[in-house]
């Protein structure tokens, strides 16, 4: 399915336990996350092109339709830039307060605006690596083959077991209840940590080889060794090497025997009624924070 803009309202959670509905082009009322892309012009390619990048390593496909006249419709220059998408596949930009129109809108009133483009409908194909793999079973788990890095909403789970999104000082948690998800994730890591969630509803984790949680030792093999027979058997050169470069990041002596494995553990829908993670924004500075720049790191 061709990936595209739609231009269509969301509801986004805020204080007091209320919602506010928004229209596409108004300021974003909430954390700046979501899986990273930019939309860009590179000189392999007429036309505009998604990337999604890590470091040294850049991966290109086709946009979604409406994307690039919609960024340029808001204020980004000749329509191109970063942009995110959250795990309910809000499509959400920055837009310099000087070029955006509803500055008076927005918490501030200068650098760059978090604003709401639309919905992501479809899913964006980079071809050689499958951003949307196959869900594993209910109670099983897979290698993440996925994107393993820019990829999804950071979450963390604590110590008391609630599901907080985090940046820099800042701690937001979901004005949801999550307890069957971050049941889950206590069920394979047996400290607290983070957890990622995609725009097309995946979770996974990284899972440290000292830290697995008791009894799951031999799922977690089982799921290592069955993914690499498989990506060996059928020449998946490109899952091989993007796991490899996440083991090899998550290492503390770059050496991928000692780094974590991207594990799936399954997909939004299978757990608290397919509720998605929102985080309530309860601090107002941290807006002025995070529109200290385009892109902010995590």
């Amino acid at each position: 399915m061709t990936a595209s803009l739609e231009e269509v309202s969301t509801t986004v959670p805020i204080t007091d336990g209320q919602s506010v509905s928004i229209e596409p082009g108004q300021p974003w009322p909430s954390a700046y996350r979501g899986s990273k892309y930019s939309l860009v012009s590179d000189e392999d390619y007429d036309d505009p092109v998604v990337k999604w990048k890590q470091r040294d390593l850049a991966i290109f496909t086709d946009p979604p339709d409406g994307l690039w006249r919609a960024l340029a419709l808001l204020g980004k220059s000749g329509g191109y830039g970063s942009f995110r998408v959250t795990a309910d596949s809000e499509i959400i930009t920055k837009v310099p307060a000087d070029e955006y129109k509803h500055v008076e809108q927005a918490p501030v009133d200068s650098g760059w605006i978090p604003v709401y483009v639309g919905q992501l409908s479809g899913t964006i194909d980079f071809d050689e690596v499958d951003s949307d793999p196959s869900t594993p079973s209910r109670q099983q788990i897979n290698v993440w083959t996925g994107f393993p890095f820019n990829h999804g909403e950071r979450w963390s789970v604590s110590h008391e077991g609630t599901l907080f999104w985090k940046w820099r000082d800042y701690r937001f948690e979901s004005t949801f209840d999550h307890s069957e998800l971050v049941e889950t994730y206590q069920s394979y890591r047996g400290t607290a940590g983070r957890l990622y969630l995609t725009e097309y509803g995946h979770i996974w984790v990284n899972v440290p080889k000292n830290d697995i949680a008791p009894g799951k030792e031999g799922a977690i093999g089982t799921a290592i060794k069955d993914w690499k027979r498989d990506a060996e058997a059928s020449g998946n050169t490109a899952t091989l090497r993007l796991v490899n470069r996440r083991l090899v990041a998550t290492s503390r002596d770059d050496d991928p025997s000692t780094g974590h494995f991207p594990i799936h553990l399954g997909h939004l829908r299978s757990f608290d009624d397919g509720l998605i993670p929102k985080p309530v924004v309860d601090d107002p500075s941290y807006y002025q924070a995070v529109c200290e720049y385009e892109q902010v790191w995590e």
